[in-house]
């Protein structure tokens, strides 16, 4: 078998879709998420940082608030996404920290999403 058949690290780089499912069907929402992966520099490096403020700080441990800035920085942007009366969400990091603070479903799909490194190879 080749090597490359286990390289996780080039669509991690790149980053892929990630459609959220609806919370209580699991049928697909229309949230398109586009997400670097665990293998991602962006990703290392962003841990590498929060880890080291919090040390710095007296903080041994990631805190939510700290996964979402994490989560946030390796999402590169979205399709489909509302407001509750239909106005488009405009894709920022800002604003996907923020609505994975408030709605811990969503973080939750992204932390599991961008740390399951079957996610990032490509499809046979």
């Amino acid at each position: 078998m080749k090597f490359s058949r286990f390289d996780s690290q080039t669509l991690a780089e790149k980053g892929i879709d990630a459609e959220v499912p609806d919370p209580i069907t699991g049928e697909p929402s229309g949230l398109i998420l586009t997400l670097l992966g665990a293998d991602s520099k962006v990703y290392q490096a962003g841990l590498e940082e929060i880890l080291s403020r919090n040390k710095a700080r007296g903080i041994n441990t990631l805190r939510q608030e700290d996964l979402c800035e994490l989560f946030a920085r390796c999402t590169t942007g979205w399709k489909g996404a509302e407001e509750d009366d239909g106005s488009e969400v405009k894709f920022s990091q800002e604003a996907a920290k923020e609505k994975y603070l408030k709605l811990p479903y969503l973080a939750t799909f992204v932390g599991n999403f961008i740390t399951t490194r079957k996610n990032y190879f490509p499809k046979p």
